[in-house]
């Protein structure tokens, strides 16, 4: 066991994700958020808890960078290591403190012509320029792919959505995994947990005004 979690678990749950292969999606937020979390705090304990969480967050941006061959050289703890190490250098770089220098104007200036569609603006440079004590360099594998981003959102919003439904009914946690999270008709998710699809309507609406309540 290393920072609080399970290498085995913690591999398991990586190797699942660069496969895509099922997961415990749960599992998955509560292990890396573990993990991330301490070595964050280990290797960067001057940043405030927010950014901790944002490294958490930025982490899977980085690990999604990868693919399944990743796994060939290293396994799924060593690279979610990895990706959490490189989170916190862009966290650092984004929040460096006024008068910080991340980069110098010779960096901009240096970018090479196939890469100037991919530098978008000014903040966009800043952001992915690592600095080098009084120089820098602008490193474009931090450069945003919209593909990334989007599988890293449907990530956090599993992750969230799971936590959400742990508080529903067993039937109705089904019924809306199968519809939102399997892309199944509602007629699906009613025969799956043997109501009418007008009773699980209810049921879910009665849900649902619950935790509008409760918030």
């Amino acid at each position: 066991m290393k920072n609080g979690v399970s290498s085995n678990t913690l591999d398991q749950l990586i190797e699942a994700v660069l496969t895509h292969q099922a997961y415990n999606h749960q599992r998955l937020g509560t292990e890396t958020e573990r993990y991330s979390n301490k070595l964050s705090r280990a290797k960067a304990p001057e940043l405030p808890d927010d950014l901790h969480g944002e490294i958490w967050g930025q982490a899977f941006v980085e690990l999604l960078k990868l693919d399944a061959n990743a796994l060939a050289k290293h396994s799924g703890r060593i690279l979610f290591r990895r990706a959490v190490l490189a989170a916190i250098r862009a966290v650092r770089a984004t929040y460096a403190p006024p008068g910080q220098r991340t980069r110098t104007a010779k960096a901009v200036a240096n970018v090479a012509a196939e890469d100037i569609g991919r530098v978008a603006d000014p903040k966009t440079v800043d952001r992915n320029t690592v600095a080098e004590g009084d120089f820098g360099h602008i490193d474009f594998d931090r450069f945003e792919d919209k593909r990334q981003v989007a599988e890293f959102q449907r990530v956090r919003n599993t992750i969230d959505a799971e936590r959400h439904l742990n508080r529903a009914p067993k039937d109705v946690a089904h019924a809306l995994r199968l519809i939102y999270l399997e892309g199944e008709p509602v007629t699906t998710a009613a025969a799956a947990t043997g109501q009418s699809r007008f009773a699980l309507n209810r049921r879910i609406t009665a849900f649902y005004a619950d935790c509008r309540a409760a918030a």
